[in-house]
This record gives C-alpha cells, structure tokens and sequence, in this order.
C-alpha cells in the first residue's frame, strides 16, 4: 500500500511539474539602424525571402511585416523524461506526464520605424509553438494542441544583426555608385 502512495505522489509531482509553461520573454528591444527607413525595409524583405519565410501581412506605411508560420526544427521531440534535437531558438519546457512535444514552428513579426533621415529602429518579435500531444492514445490521428514555447531572443538577434549589415552594405553600395 506504501509503494502504490508512493508511486501515486510521484506521479502527480511529475504531471503538476510537466505541464508548466515556459514563460516568456521580454520583448526585444528595437536596434537603431544607420540607415534609411526604405533601405532597412527591402533589407528585411530579401533576407525573410532567403529564410524561406512566407510573408503573412506587410503594411510598409505602418512599418510591420509578419510572416506565416513556418517550420524551423521538425526534428525536436520532447516527453517528461528526454528531449531529442532540441534548437537554440526556444525553449518549449516539460510535457506534462502522458504528453509530447513534436516539431516546432516561428512566426516574426518585424516593426520598422524611421527616427530621421538615415536613421531607423528595428524590433523583431518570434513566436515560437510546439504540437503537444498525449502519448497515451493509441490512435494515430490523434490532433494536438499547439503549445506556446519561450523564445531565447537567439532569432530576433540574428534577423536583426543580418538586416543591419545588408543594410548598410547597400547604403555603402550605393554611395559609392553615387546613388542616393
């Protein structure tokens, strides 16, 4: 009987602790480009297209561009006790005891701002999701939830650091063609 109470307590710490969300960060804060607000757009522009993110919605007078969700590690597994092929961009946390985690998505919201001439603000957001099913049903159509993971802020940097070298390499292209 105090082996079955054991096993019983065990079992409700390991689901209450599983199943815990992995917070979130703060949103990233907005990097000052040396830069014209037309240069820093088609930056981001060309550099999403070569990621292979699809554009969602893009309002360039707004200065905001999202892109659909897309599917950066397909690989990644995660139950109570292993995680397999985990990335540098997110953290997804435990599954909840019964439950794992498969594949994960990013969606970027980028908002670009114009302070002054050849001056402009940049912030990237990532939202990052993961399918969380539960491992105990036996079917194999089973649907899964979609489980919100904690971004590392590793993607945000990236695009942003990206954006402003292209940038400012082709304002420098530029001024040396003489064009302004």
């Amino acid at each position: 009987m105090r082996r079955l109470a054991a096993g019983v307590l065990c079992m409700g710490v390991l689901v209450g602790c599983g199943g815990m969300p992995p917070g979130s960060r703060p949103p990233q804060e907005a990097r000052r480009l040396g830069v014209d607000f037309d240069q820093a757009w088609d930056a981001v522009l060309r550099i999403l297209a070569e990621r292979g993110y699809e554009i969602r919605q893009e309002d360039r007078e707004a200065g905001t561009i999202e892109t659909e969700w897309r599917t950066i590690n397909p690989d990644y597994t995660a139950s109570i006790l292993v995680t397999q092929n985990e990335d540098r961009y997110s953290a997804c946390g435990k599954p909840g005891f019964g439950q794992t985690f498969r594949g994960k998505q990013v969606r970027l919201t980028v908002v670009l701002a114009g302070v002054r001439r050849g001056v402009t603000d940049l912030a990237v957001q990532a939202d990052f999701r993961t399918d969380g099913r539960s491992s105990l049903s036996f079917s194999s159509d089973a649907s899964g939830d979609e489980v919100a993971c904690r971004s590392r802020g590793r993607l945000e940097d990236e695009i942003a650091i990206e954006t402003q070298v292209r940038a400012l390499g082709d304002h420098l292209n530029r001024t040396r063609r003489g064009v302004r």
